[in-house]
């Protein structure tokens, strides 16, 4: 008998413990579906039995069906889950604006918020009722960054016009057609971007404005803004060979357009002169001596451009000075050229401007005159010009005789008396009205000297003794045709120089 007391006694309380263990199971298990964390491990001391104790934390379950707005969408009735696909569905992110040709789609700015919403959702009790709007005012700024960079990508700067041609048969110059400005209206755009999201159109394609701005010069203006800025004139003289070079280089330059940073070669633009292009021989130096070639003359008219080029504002890029100073222009004022169709010195200038010029180039009679038309580069007022001073004369030359047995024996006469040469410093002078602005170095010359040549005869005795006698020079000015030099030569003539300001 007592051993059947005890007996269901230890089964009474065997089901105990597992009635206990039960529900220690049940809890653990309602407390995974609901939430319920922070778990702390204690330790029975009759049992041996590890049990949980658990802490309730502010967390929803995602099963709570939760009372929540965000923007214009309902998501009452739903959990959180719910909830959140709802939100990502509706609010999928694909905003671009387009330009009628290039669509840009713009960055992002939703989900950053969104996540937000969430976590505040997830962290209040169900029960309690929740509106969530959007940071409208964060995202303004977002789209004024993204409006400023469309702007650098869609901007179109105004044209404005230029001359484009110049026709020598008529005379009359063609101008380019002018191109409005195109300006991103970042402004509407951004408050366009802006209501699309507070309507959560998010996948809005809107279609930028842009507003048209005049460029600075049209069509109309052009032809009343471009004038004759430089001009320059020398003298020729009347030998045929000579100015039909000189002819043929002003034809090759007549007329030439020269856009902004584009760069004028004298030696490109007449190319090589050579017979077979008409250039005539004449007179030139080779090496100190004098030939005959074709092209004589040619540097009278680089020369007469480099002065024109100096007048309108422009510097030169390339100018070289001749070997024996030529008589038409100043010492140390003019530009030789040579050029064998590969090489040879040049004269160069870039068109510094910011509209293009026409080189205009004429012959009539014995006047060269070289001129440069197009948009005024210096100030009202200003005028450029040259100046040159010698720094010191070269070594003289020993005298050159020359026998001449026609002369009385034991006389002498002066052909040639010769030149000095020396060197030469030249300046850009700048005045406004008589005042000199400013002076800066432009370049250097230095020529070479002529000896001077003495006829003579020390050989052929006449009958009858002559008194020796030491005559003196026909003509103390320089030969009546000064040689030229083309290919490998320097071309040079006489002439008198005639400025001519603009």
């Amino acid at each position: 008998m007592d051993k059947n007391r005890a007996r269901r006694k230890r089964e009474r309380r065997n089901r105990e413990i597992v009635y206990g263990l039960l529900l220690i199971a049940a809890l653990l298990t309602a407390g995974t579906l609901y939430g319920f964390g922070n778990s702390k491990k204690i330790k029975d001391s009759d049992s041996s039995q590890v049990i949980t104790e658990t802490k309730e934390t502010e967390t929803v379950p995602d099963k709570a069906l939760v009372s929540a707005r965000i923007g214009k969408t309902n998501l009452s009735g739903l959990t959180v889950k719910e909830a959140k696909d709802a939100i990502e569905e509706s609010y999928q992110w694909g905003m671009t604006v387009t330009d009628g040709t290039d669509a840009v789609v713009i960055d992002d700015i939703v989900s950053g918020q969104l996540e937000t919403i969430f976590k505040q959702l997830s962290e209040t009790p169900a029960d309690q009722p929740q509106d969530y709007q959007l940071d409208y005012d964060s995202m303004k700024e977002a789209f004024k960054k993204q409006a400023e960079t469309l702007a650098k990508r869609w901007n179109k700067n105004g044209v404005n016009s230029e001359v484009e041609s110049f026709d020598q048969k008529t005379g009359a110059y063609s101008y380019t057609k002018e191109q409005n400005a195109e300006v991103l209206d970042q402004e509407k755009l951004v408050t366009q971007l802006l209501n699309a999201a507070k309507e959560e159109n998010f996948q809005e394609e809107i279609p930028a404005e842009f507003t048209l701005k005049a460029p600075d010069r049209t069509q109309a203006q052009a032809k009343e803004q471009y004038k004759l800025i430089g001009t320059f004139t020398t003298k020729t003289t009347s030998n045929k060979n000579r100015n039909q070079n000189i002819s043929l280089a002003v034809n090759a330059i007549n007329g030439v357009v020269l856009k902004p940073g584009e760069e004028f070669s004298f030696n490109n633009t007449t190319g090589n002169r050579t017979s077979k292009k008409g250039y005539q021989p004449a007179g030139a130096y080779r090496n100190g001596v004098l030939i005959e070639e074709p092209g004589g003359g040619v540097c009278q008219v680089s020369t007469t451009l480099y002065h024109a080029v100096i007048e309108s504002g422009f510097k030169t890029t390339e100018r070289n000075s001749h070997s024996f100073a030529p008589s038409y222009v100043e010492k140390g004022q003019d530009a030789m050229v040579s050029f064998d169709g590969y090489a040879g010195p040049d004269l160069k200038f870039i068109n510094t401007g910011s509209a293009g010029i026409v080189l205009r180039a004429s012959l009539e009679g014995t006047t060269l005159k070289i001129s440069v038309v197009g948009i005024p580069v210096l100030e009202d007022g200003m005028k450029v010009t040259i100046r040159s001073e010698k720094i010191k004369d070269s070594d003289p030359l020993p005298i050159t005789y020359e026998e001449n047995t026609a002369l009385p024996f034991g006389t002498e006469k002066v052909v040639d008396k010769g030149t000095i040469g020396g060197y030469f410093k030249s300046y850009r002078v700048v005045k406004k009205g008589d005042a000199v602005i400013k002076e800066e170095p432009l370049h250097n010359s230095s020529y070479k000297g002529k000896p001077e040549v003495i006829q003579r005869n020390t050989t052929l005795k006449q009958e009858e003794t002559i008194p020796e006698t030491h005559e003196q020079p026909e003509s103390s000015t320089a030969p009546a045709e000064e040689p030229s030099e083309t290919p490998g030569a320097e071309n040079v003539g006489p002439g008198v120089k005639a400025p001519e300001n603009p």
